[in-house]
């Protein structure tokens, strides 16, 4: 699927028209895994959002074409709202507020995503529509609750899809998939038409391919709303993004023997990070986060969803009933005593943002099976939420962003933190981490070199030991552009890439980061006809790769028919 920019690019050149990429991902939706959604637009429907776009100017708008998914807690106009519960359907009048912005930006929204019923969970298992198949092995949760979201950016469905975030549930997905999680300040971006789930702390979250494109729907979806009595108006403060102070925790205290993939993957990212990056105490952030299920925050679940659930227990998933009730018994004396606990840990908080300005820590603690969550939905949930469940109680921003792998293949994320109101300045630095928006990385935390490969340094590839043995990660899985053939070389082992000014086809890539101070040992590994080159990616951005020379395609067998290198070997 292509970047936001990419398809405009597409549209003013005239190559595409916005029916076509819009046809082209509500195709893909249908063909996809129908746990994904709850309820996809007729074709009679997505005319019409199409057909809208003649009203709208082009470069006003910057959503223009642009096909998107919905989280189904959030209101569109005349499509049901489940929350991830049948009998809790209704058809509303108006789309919700941060929806209409989106479609007003020239976005056509092509369906409803599951959930985690209600909002409530972190795995994508508590849903009457389907456990949620993670992208990269189905046999892992995909994370909640804005599992279905996550899950159609990941797979390429849509450039981004809209998920709510109150406990990490538009950040662990995210994380768990491979993809970017952004939950903005709270109350910056309008609930107006979401089903609330803790109206005092629920977010609404986007998810993307790119910190770019998150960063283009957090200009779109932004705005201080009247009639939103929970909005709040983002302040004014930043932080230099180009000496910007890290914090990090100690991967080893943090992480337990049972999640040492974790605590290694977490060690490898955090090591690029400057030399002046401080170790911060996770304690106030772990105790933030643990008044959220274990204390009294419970009791806004059951005051937003407990009277339906009186009234139609058994058409409840029966571990998001069990969570929800369990707020009746909470007094107003726990509220009291927490809230004056939370004062103090917000205050502790502050005290540690005066020293860094960007607090970089594990999107979540590990990586259940679907059969792990179901033997154990509440341990595991809670597991799961360590690390997210504090930041809408400490009222910070942060965005979730892909760091690597584990060496089973599963994505492995982090989350950047920052405090109130620094949003611009937070996906600012989120971009530089991830080699977005510049290629001279040394003035932040990554002096790293990505490259896109192609064949035996792919992860589970023979020379991928090559990348990760020199701290490289996985920044993205992604193809070229239409201009290229594959060869297999005549030694068997590897494939070549050729650019072709015609005849060519997409071919599957991933693009690693590689510390600049690797590169030396890296290239002395290439042997002819191979060399570094660049290479086009299908969203148009260009990167190092693995490119031939002319003597490449001697004795050598064109494969492009196979649309890359691990779909050949596979044929094998």
């Amino acid at each position: 699927m292509h970047s936001i920019a990419s398809l405009r690019e597409a549209y003013r050149a005239g190559t595409t028209d916005p029916w076509q990429i819009v046809e082209q991902a509500s195709q893909l939706a249908a063909e996809s895994d129908p746990s994904i959604w709850i309820h996809r637009l007729a074709t009679s429907e997505l005319r019409r959002y199409v057909d809208g776009l003649d009203t709208i100017d082009m470069k006003d708008a910057p959503l223009w074409g642009v096909p998107f998914a919905i989280k189904d807690n959030i209101d569109l106009v005349d499509c049901p709202t489940t929350a991830g519960c049948p009998d809790y359907a209704y058809v509303p009048d108006v789309s919700a507020a941060v929806v209409e912005r989106m479609v007003a930006a020239g976005g056509v929204p092509i369906g409803k995503t599951n959930l985690d019923q209600f909002a409530t969970g972190l795995t994508g298992t508590r849903s009457p529509y389907g456990i949620v198949k993670n992208s990269v092995n189905p046999d892992y949760i995909a994370g909640g609750s804005s599992s279905g979201s996550a899950v159609a950016v990941a797979c390429g469905i849509v450039p981004f899809a809209l998920g709510t975030d109150t406990a990490g549930s538009g950040r662990i997905p995210a994380a768990l998939n491979g993809v970017v999680g952004f939950k903005p300040s709270k109350g910056c971006w309008s609930t107006l038409g979401v089903v609330p789930a803790c109206r005092t702390l629920d977010c609404v979250s986007v998810f993307t391919r790119s910190v770019s494109d998150a960063s283009i729907i957090g200009g779109v979806a932004g705005d201080f709303g009247l009639q939103d009595a929970f909005a709040e108006k983002r302040g004014s403060s930043s932080f230099d993004t180009t000496e910007t102070n890290f914090g990090v925790l100690d991967a080893d205290a943090i992480l337990t023997n049972s999640n040492q993939e974790y605590a290694r993957c977490y060690r490898r990212f955090t090591e690029n990070l400057p030399p002046s990056t401080k170790l911060i105490d996770p304690e106030p952030f772990i105790a933030a986060g643990q008044l959220l299920y274990e204390g009294p925050w419970v009791a806004e679940r059951t005051v937003a969803i407990g009277e339906f659930i009186a009234a139609n227990e058994a058409k409840v998933h029966p571990v998001t009933r069990t969570v929800i009730e369990g707020g009746k018994s909470l007094l107003a004396t726990d509220y009291f005593r927490a809230a004056y606990r939370l004062e103090a840990l917000k205050r502790e908080v502050e005290g540690m943002f005066r020293e860094v300005d960007v607090l970089v820590l594990p999107t979540t603690t590990t990586h259940y099976t679907v059969a792990e969550v179901m033997a154990e939905p509440f341990s595991t949930n809670l597991n799961l939420g360590t690390f997210s469940h504090c930041m809408n109680l400490l009222n910070l921003c942060g965005v979730a962003i892909p760091a690597g792998e584990t060496s089973n293949g599963l994505p492995f994320g982090v989350t950047l933190m920052a405090r109130y109101g620094q949003d611009k300045a937070l996906l600012e630095v989120a971009a530089r981490l991830v080699g977005e928006a510049t290629n001279e990385l040394t003035k932040t935390a990554t002096a790293d070199i990505h490259i896109a490969v192609c064949g035996a340094h792919m992860s589970g590839m023979p020379l991928n030991p090559e990348l990760t043995q020199r701290g490289s990660y996985l920044v993205a899985r992604t193809r070229t552009s239409p201009n290229y053939r594959l060869y297999a070389l005549s030694d068997g082992k590897r494939p070549g890439l050729a650019r072709v000014s015609e005849g060519g086809k997409a071919i599957e890539v991933e693009v690693w980061a590689l510390p600049s101070a690797e590169l030396g040992g890296f290239l002395k590994t290439i042997a002819p006809p191979l060399a570094i080159g660049s290479v086009e990616l299908v969203d148009d951005r260009w990167v190092n790769g693995f490119v031939g020379d002319t003597s490449m395609t001697d004795g050598a067998k064109e494969i492009t028919e196979f649309g890359g290198w691990r779909s050949y070997v596979q044929s094998l």
